[in-house]
Parts: structure tokens; C-alpha cells; sequence
């Protein structure tokens, strides 16, 4: 049975407890904290405090969430509102909840999810309610989690404001028009592990038309689509609908997981079950054809419909990391019959700081969340050797 939301005894009662969960915003008087409970026992709270005891807490419950603040030791509500939408998800157990405190702005932001603009379900404004914060506000930098075993705990220095665009850019491209418009984000913005993989792979050389071997994405998609063509036969032991060949380009040097540098060729009308990349960071060029990136609020059964997409074509390149864009799909839009393979380059690795560098990407399918550990198909120099020779064959088959 679910929990009515708490009254103001409760709220007193609440600080009386012990603190398990601490952690803290690297600036005070904003960020964001994201809490994956493991479980909960009723109501999920997150308090965020000055280096005193004034605060400004969060309660969320099965039917919805109440909003407080402490100062001088008199708590005062906020705002409270019953609607399970905003309440606790009984179906999805690692469903991140995500508080923001953006006293620049004068907001309090709640979402479901990554801590992204989109996934924001509720809003307080401080010039809305006409209810201000206290002074204290500024000063707030602790962030405490109570009533609820944490699997996963994430805190950003930044507010939520504007989620980043997914097209990623040098910062030589970079115009107005595109920093009014939101329409891509600058390398520059990014991790270190991110501008080291994008400096890798971004330039013009990084193509599937070498020099010596210019004909390599047609012989690509003759082997594709020809029975008894390598990629062909290899495709037929793999799932129909999740059929994509992983080509590795280097070893597995212990700061990705798996081999940072994987050539990814897609099937027209194929694509990739839902999954994550164990928070790691992640750059994606698009090498030929066109991708469909669809993003998911958490990786669960239940959660099934995206809360975004884009389409990324030859030449164009898009990342993830640990807070933005971690659980997605990956489909080439293209018709099955008549359509082109797209090839993507992917590449990966662990923020500098992730001491725990987890191996497996965990995916979705027949209903339960599943362990990949990221495998290959083939050695790219090997790989490209065998194209090579099936289509000279074919030439000369066809008296080319």
C-alpha cells in the first residue's frame, strides 16, 4: 500500500535519522544529483543542506512528491503534488530520480531518467510560487539520500538547463546560429576521454574509402547482400532484427570495455537492441549510410518508447557519457530490400576518474536485461583483406 506524502511531523521526524548517503556540489547553490535506489522503503528523499543545518528537501512517494525547506530549524512547505506520474515507478527498481538546484535561475527541477531538459517532470520557480528561497539558498552544497539503499549516485555541477545537442562539432565549426539554436555541441565541452577518441576519429581520413582501396564500402554491401558473400553468412548466425557485425581495429588496452575502436557495419533495416555503455564515454562517427539514435530514460523492460531520436549521416559524429545519452538504440533507417548498410565507428572509454570499469554493456531482450561483453566479429586489417578478395572474385567472375 502506498504511502501518503509526508506531513510536517514526519519532515521534522526525517532529520533525526542518520545520514548514510553523503555527497556534495562542487559549487555552491547549484547542480544536480541523480539517485538509482536499489530499493526504497517507502519514500525516497533527497535533502540538499548548507555546511548549518538549513536545507531543502525533496520527498517522493507511490503517489506522488511534496517539496520543503528548513532554516532555523522551522520547516515550511513548499509545494506538494499528488500525481503518481511524478511518484515512485514500482515496475522500473533502477529508474534514476534526479533533483536540480539552480538558484541563478530560481528553480528547482525533478525528473525521471538521465538529468536531461527533456526528462524533467516538474518545476519549482521561486518567481512562479512567489515563494522565495531563503537567503541560504546560495550556500547550499551538501546532498543527503534517505530512505532508500543507492545503487548508483551521480552529481553534476551544473544545473539542469539545456540538454546538450547529440552532433558533435569542432570547435572550429562552432557559429552563432548554432549556439542560439542548441543544434550541436563543441568538443571542447566535453570529458578528456571524449576529445582524445574525437581527435582519433573526426578528420577526413577516417572513411571507408581508402586509398588502397577505394571500392571497399561497395564491396562492403555486395558481400552483404550475396548469399555465400562473408558478411552475408555471418549475418545468418546472428538474431534477424539485432544482426550487425563488430570489426575491431586495435586491443583491448584496459581503459574501454572492450576494444576501444570497433567498425560497426549495419544491415539495412537492422539495428541494435536497447543498451548501455557501463558508463563509459563513447564517439561515434557515422562512416557511410545513415544511423537512427533513439535514447531511453532507463534501461528496463518496461521502457520501451524513446524520449528522443536524431538521424546521423556519413560524416557526421555523435558521443555519450556517463550523464547524457547512455541508454540507446542504434537502427539503420534504410528499406530492407534495395536499402544500404551503414557503417559507424565506435569508440570508447572511461571517464579518468572511473575506478570501477565496468566490462559488459547490459541490453534488453525477451523482457530481461542481459550482460554483452563486447566482442568481434573479426580483425579489421583481416577484414579488410577478405572483402577485398571476394570482390576481386566477383570481378572476375563477371569479367571485370
Amino acid at each position: 500500500m502506498a504511502t501518503s506524502l509526508p506531513n510536517k511531523q514526519k519532515i521534522r521526524l526525517h532529520y533525526a535519522v542518520s545520514h548514510q548517503h553523503q555527497h556534495s556540489f562542487p559549487i555552491k547553490g547549484q547542480g544536480t544529483v541523480s539517485v538509482s535506489p536499489a530499493s526504497i522503503d517507502k519514500v525516497l528523499r533527497i535533502v540538499l543542506s548548507t555546511d548549518g543545518d538549513d536545507c531543502v528537501g525533496l520527498a517522493i512517494d507511490a503517489d506522488g512528491l511534496a517539496l520543503w525547506t528548513r532554516s532555523a530549524g522551522v520547516v515550511s512547505d513548499l509545494a506538494r503534488r499528488e500525481d503518481r506520474q511524478l511518484g515512485l515507478d514500482p515496475d522500473n527498481p533502477g529508474l534514476p530520480y534526479w533533483m536540480s538546484l539552480d538558484t541563478n535561475n530560481q528553480r528547482i527541477r525533478y525528473g525521471k531518467g538521465e538529468m536531461q531538459r527533456e526528462l524533467m517532470l516538474y518545476e519549482f520557480s521561486w518567481a512562479e510560487a512567489r515563494t522565495a528561497l531563503p537567503d541560504f539558498s546560495k550556500d547550499i552544497r551538501h546532498i543527503r539520500i534517505e530512505g532508500a539503499s543507492v545503487d548508483h549516485l551521480k552529481v553534476l555541477d551544473m544545473p539542469v538547463t539545456l540538454t546538450p545537442s547529440p552532433h558533435l562539432i569542432a570547435s572550429s565549426g562552432m557559429t552563432m546560429e548554432i549556439i542560439a539554436n542548441n543544434s550541436a555541441s563543441v568538443i571542447d565541452d566535453l570529458p578528456p576521454a571524449c576529445k582524445v577518441l574525437y581527435a582519433n576519429v573526426a578528420g577526413p581520413g577516417m572513411n571507408l574509402a581508402p586509398p588502397d582501396f577505394p571500392e571497399f564500402a561497395q564491396a562492403i554491401q555486395y558481400s552483404i547482400v550475396t548469399p555465400g558473400g562473408l558478411c552475408h553468412e555471418k549475418l545468418r548466425e546472428k538474431n534477424p532484427a539485432f544482426g550487425y557485425l563488430r570489426v575491431t581495429l586495435d586491443a583491448n588496452m584496459g581503459d574501454s570495455p572492450g576494444q576501444p575502436y570497433v567498425l560497426e557495419i549495419w544491415p539495412a533495416g537492422n539495428g541494435s537492441p536497447i543498451h548501455d555503455h557501463g558508463n563509459a564515454c563513447a564517439v561515434i562517427k557515422v562512416l557511410h549510410g545513415q544511423i537512427q539514435v533513439s535514447w531511453f530514460s532507463a534501461l528496463s523492460p518496461h521502457i520501451s518508447e524513446p524520449w528522443g531520436s536524431t538521424i546521423a549521416h556519413a560524416g557526421e559524429v555523435t558521443f555519450l557519457t556517463p550523464g547524457y545519452y547512455q541508454i540507446h538504440k542504434l537502427f539503420n533507417p534504410s528499406p530492407k530490400q534495395g536499402g544500404s548498410f551503414c557503417a559507424t565507428i565506435q569508440c570508447y572509454r572511461y571517464l579518468d576518474g572511473d575506478m570501477q570499469h565496468y566490462e559488459y554493456f547490459d541490453y534488453i531482450e525477451n523482457a530481461e536485461v542481459k550482460q554483452f561483453s563486447p566482442d568481434s566479429d573479426w580483425r579489421y586489417l583481416y577484414f579488410k583483406q577478405a572483402i577485398r578478395d571476394e570482390w576481386d572474385r566477383a570481378g572476375s567472375a563477371h569479367g571485370a
